[in-house]
């Protein structure tokens, strides 16, 4: 048993307070935020013509009335919320049988591109064995299907009622969109600023062919090092919020986003820290990138791209559970790091499961997201150029370009859901959780019993 849980604090309606991180953290924001709103308004006062006169060229009532800019992103979003609740009523309804559309519908993507090739005449049998390399994520998505239905099925049930049940934690408690919307907002909006930064104050560097020198553009690292922790960080305070709500809730609670915010919070002194060293994780595979991509070798730029990876992929396995866990028990960065690689030892084909199975259903969801807003898209032209066909499919084109912020923002907060749901059943089944949960009854008994065969089968 743990001898610090966020529930306690929730219950005291008191959480730990870190003001000299805070404070910190407001000096480094501000200075980035800063720095790129002056860079973005200098170079507006520069190339103003050069903008209205893009603008106009799109659109000539765009560019006299630039506010519907805003409130054309502001009705995405709006959108985006609403196709977020469909999702997460289809997830609560289907559980397991997205697994198996998802299963299908990567068998088909894989093996059809073979079958396309074979049919049309670009390949023969001959030459298809010849290049067998196009048939390995075929065979490797027919090998995962075969795995998981046939020795992990067991496995799959319980994933099934996970997906139902992060459905129903995302309908019950909305405010779990929110955080990670937020983040996928500041990306966008610290990515702009870093740009706007570079261009304005080391145009220099955009120079193809240009020889980075170190004595002159060492502030180009530093902003780098920056960017990327600013924007790391907000990730992982986005990713402690929705996980502490769902955490809170799960443990038979009403939480709000203020509750989220405040756990959070309580472990920012850890999310600076993780975020550092998520920061040099990050410059580590950009060296091994740079220092191969220069190689005149295809095969040293292979090793350098997969290495730079491998690298990627083990660190994210490591911290698997690092958010749940930091926010949830109190640990600091490196306790909460030892905490989730132990669970992810132990629960290993649990997070394999998670990463192959469970993703795709999530994406087929992603999939009728695209269909909705494609949809959504053609009515809208049709009746707004009056049945022009080309721009009916032009706006069904647009639409389906943003219809990428609503994908992402569920694949992102049901990946944060789900993880947090897989940690407090791990918990719940070790015996460190006791008492009431929002798990319903019906579905504790088919998780039990799904985690009891699975364990026997093992």
């Amino acid at each position: 048993m743990t001898s610090v849980d966020l529930i306690d604090y929730h219950k005291k309606e008191q959480y730990p307070s870190h003001k000299g991180a805070i404070a910190g953290l407001f000096v480094v924001f501000g200075a980035f935020i800063g720095l790129g709103l002056y860079s973005l308004w200098n170079l507006w006062q520069v190339y103003e013509v050069q903008i209205m006169g893009f603008i106009t060229g799109i659109s000539p009532m765009l560019a006299d009335n630039l506010w519907m800019i805003g409130a054309g992103l502001a009705a995405i979003v709006l959108l985006s919320v609403g196709f977020a609740l469909g999702a997460s009523m289809a997830a609560r309804r289907l559980g397991a049988t997205l697994i198996y559309i998802g299963a299908l519908f990567m068998n088909l993507m894989t093996w059809g591109i073979v079958v396309y090739l074979l049919v049309t005449g670009v390949y023969t049998i001959q030459t298809l064995l010849a290049s067998w390399t196009i048939l390995i994520p075929g065979i490797f998505t027919l090998f995962i299907t075969l795995l998981l239905f046939t020795v992990f099925r067991d496995r799959i049930r319980r994933a099934g009622e996970i997906i139902k049940l992060t459905g129903q934690v995302t309908l019950d408690e909305k405010g779990t969109f929110v955080p990670p919307l937020l983040a996928m907002i500041f990306t966008l909006f610290s990515a702009i600023l870093f740009a706007g930064i570079i261009v304005y104050f080391m145009p220099q560097i955009l120079v193809p062919g240009y020889e980075f020198v170190l004595e002159t553009d060492w502030g180009y690292i530093v902003g780098l090092v920056t960017y990327l922790f600013v924007t790391i960080f907000f990730y992982n305070f986005a990713y402690s919020t929705t996980s502490a709500i769902t955490y809170i809730y799960m443990r038979g609670r009403n939480p709000s986003i203020g509750d989220g915010v405040k756990a959070s919070m309580g472990v920012i002194g850890g999310l600076v820290v993780l975020s550092i060293m998520s920061v040099i994780v990050k410059l580590i595979q950009i060296l091994i990138r740079a220092a191969t991509r220069k190689s005149s070798s295809p095969l040293t730029r292979g090793v350098g791209s997969v290495g730079s990876g491998i690298l990627g992929w083990v660190w994210m396995l490591v911290n698997y559970f690092t958010i749940p866990a930091m926010v949830a028990e109190e640990l600091s960065a490196t306790k909460a790091i030892k905490r989730s690689a132990g669970l992810v030892r132990k629960n290993f084909v649990d997070v394999m499961i998670k990463e192959t199975a469970v993703r795709w259903g999530f994406g087929v969801l992603a999939f009728m997201i695209f269909i909705g807003f494609a949809a959504f898209g053609g009515l809208f032209g049709w009746m707004y150029t009056g049945g022009d066909l080309i721009m009916t499919f032009a706006y069904v084109m647009i639409f389906t370009v943003f219809a990428a912020i609503p994908s992402a923002l569920v694949l992102r907060t049901f990946d944060i859901v789900y993880v947090t749901l897989l940690y407090v059943f791990i918990r719940r089944k070790e015996g460190d959780i006791s008492g009431k949960t929002a798990i319903p009854s019906s579905m504790s008994s088919e998780l039990d019993r799904a985690y009891n065969k699975a364990q026997r089968s093992d």
